[in-house]
């Protein structure tokens, strides 16, 4: 399968997500994608899916029934069937789909934001280890399921210690945030000052480019300032927090930005000089102890 052109970078996560798609043998594959938010997880899966054939489902944070409810309508369409599916339990859905395979070849069936079901259904990582287990494997088919999450804490602990699926998956994948130079490739900013500066604010996160900045980018140091905010407010790199970016402008403004360059940053004021302690300081507690003839005298 060949990575699509709008892909930025994500050779490797491709290459290991294609590879595992292809696995031979009849039997079913378990897979698991984990990644903060917003490195593009589901972009790649969605591609993945769509190049081989494969059935993706996004889960929404809801209860079980109409989680079920949802998957059924989902599978369906997959499936061609002229009705959904109405399962009443994951012990259905799950068999249900893994027989999708039923083509002679992999097929890849990916489950998206996998822990809002867990959340609804906490039995769902033990059902899916039974449907992996040699017994299920007779009547199962080569479906190659990729669980795929942003719950970091929650993805990792599926394969740790006890967990039902620990020692089931064929792949573990994490999708990372861009490195510095990838990041500034993906800017598209040659300036390593700016490069620099860019990166402070938004980290290697993708999304942040089309979603926070809409596309838009400084040009260079001098333009820095006029797309950014104030460099006191810049928060910590890869923050969880939306990131103060050059949302505060219109990308889209034919305003010309301000020509002079205003970096390094005027330093800061100086702070107020501290009060007097005889002028602004409060008076000790008294004593419960003392008497009033005793305070005067003291």
């Amino acid at each position: 399968m060949d990575k699509p052109a709008e892909m930025f970078d994500r050779d490797f996560e491709w290459g290991e997500l294609t590879r595992f798609a292809a696995l031979p043998g009849p039997r079913a594959t378990l897979g698991v994608v984990s990644g903060r938010r917003r490195q593009g997880k589901s972009f790649l899966l969605d591609a993945v899916t769509r190049a081989s054939g494969g059935f993706m489902f996004t889960a929404t944070e809801t209860t079980e029934a109409d989680a079920l409810r949802q998957f059924g309508e989902a599978l369906a369409r997959h499936r061609s069937q002229p009705t959904p599916f109405r399962f009443a339990h994951w012990d259905e859905a799950v068999t249900e789909l893994m027989r999708i395979a039923d083509r002679g070849g992999p097929t890849v069936a990916v489950i998206d934001e996998f822990p809002f079901l867990a959340k609804a259904s906490p039995a769902l990582p033990s059902i899916i280890q039974r449907a992996l287990d040699p017994a299920a494997q007779h009547t199962n088919t080569p479906v190659r399921l990729l669980l795929c999450g942003s719950a970091l804490s929650f993805m990792g602990g599926l394969l740790a210690g006890n967990a039902p699926l620990r020692g089931r998956a064929g792949l573990e994948l994490v999708v990372p945030t861009l490195d510095f130079r990838l990041a500034s490739e993906f800017w598209e900013i040659t300036d390593p000052h700016t490069a620099l500066l860019t990166h402070a604010i938004v980290g290697g996160t993708p999304a942040y480019r089309r979603e926070f900045t809409q596309g838009d980018a400084p040009a260079g140091p001098y333009d820095f300032d006029a797309w950014a905010p104030a460099p006191s407010s810049i928060p910590p790199v890869h923050s969880s927090a939306r990131p103060a970016t050059c949302s505060q402008r219109n990308p889209n403004s034919t305003t010309p930005r301000s020509t002079t360059p205003s970096w390094p940053p005027s330093p800061p004021a100086t702070p107020h000089a501290a009060a007097s302690p005889t002028t602004s300081a409060a008076s000790p507690p008294t004593s419960p102890t003392r008497s009033a003839s005793s305070r005067t005298s003291a």
